[in-house]
């Protein structure tokens, strides 16, 4: 395994960080996009089920995220991240042109590559997956942090509010929370600007999903509060393709691949890509729609 690390300029000149796990000959590309608060280094646990596979996992950092540039868990423009990781994938598929890609995206990387993949004029991506992912809040979001992330986010966007959140909702295994506490890295304050622009993400992830031209797998615990439950069913039915899988896993929390259950998630991953791996490509890339 070959590992690489170092930055690239996001939209606005950001300086943003990345890291690339790579087989010696890979077979194809899986670009992982991580959730709020969080980064790159917390996916070790795919790294290592992808890698002997054969393939090459590229993540970045969000801009505000982990070592990137950039205020601490704020966005402009929900947009921004989409932009981002376009410029991302150009510096991945420049590496190694003639390798297919896949797509995982977790909790607000899921909105991201969701929102993200359904806005290609044109199928690029050999497989999407979508793991502790929804269409609305759920228990663990206090709904007082979403009123008042609304009501400053005009006024003071740039604000930092605690989350709320119990690190605890993301997974049964201690030494994962333990580390997940301590890991100066992570972040426990969202910015007002942030919270609303996920808010707004949110409900958009219908109409995305009924734009997917991209065979689309679902992995979700089924004690994950992060998003509301009936949202996962709605989700689902709205992605367009037929070649889709919705993984509920029992005793499961947030971040399936970090549980003590994980083999099973993890299994599910690779016997996904593994198979769409060999599934046909559109390798054009069309020029980026975001706003």
């Amino acid at each position: 395994m070959q590992h690489q690390e170092g930055h690239f300029q996001g939209i606005n000149k950001t300086p943003l960080y990345f890291q690339c796990w790579t087989a010696v000959n890979p077979k194809g590309l899986v670009m992982v996009v991580h959730g709020y608060g969080e980064h790159s280094g917390r996916y070790q646990n795919v790294v290592d089920a992808l890698v002997p596979e054969g393939y090459g996992v590229w993540a970045l950092d969000h801009r505000g995220h982990g070592r990137s540039e950039g205020r601490r868990c704020y966005v402009n423009r929900f947009t921004d991240f989409l932009k981002d990781l376009e410029i991302f994938e150009e510096k991945a598929r420049e590496a190694h042109p003639e390798l297919p890609v896949h797509v995982i995206g977790h909790s607000m990387g899921s909105l991201i590559a969701n929102h993200y993949v359904a806005s290609r004029r044109k199928q690029n991506y050999r497989s999407l997956t979508l793991s502790g992912t929804g269409a609305a809040p759920g228990p663990a979001i206090p709904s007082a942090v979403i009123l008042l992330a609304r009501l400053l986010s005009a006024v003071t966007p740039k604000l930092s509010l605690p989350s709320g959140v119990d690190p605890a909702f993301i997974s049964h295994d201690p030494q994962v929370v333990d580390a997940y506490v301590n890991d100066p890295l992570v972040e426990n304050k969202v910015t007002a600007r942030l919270a609303c622009e996920m808010m707004w993400a949110l409900p958009g992830m219908i109409t995305a999903a009924q734009r997917l031209t991209v065979p689309t797998m679902m992995q979700i615990g089924d004690e994950d509060e992060s998003f509301h439950p009936d949202s996962w069913d709605r989700l689902f039915s709205a992605i367009a393709v037929d070649d889709k899988v919705f993984k509920k896993y029992a005793g499961c929390r947030h971040e399936v691949y970090n549980e003590i259950k994980k083999e099973l998630p993890l299994a599910d991953l690779k016997d996904w890509i593994n198979r769409h791996q060999q599934s046909e490509l559109h390798s054009n890339i069309p020029e980026p729609t975001f706003g």
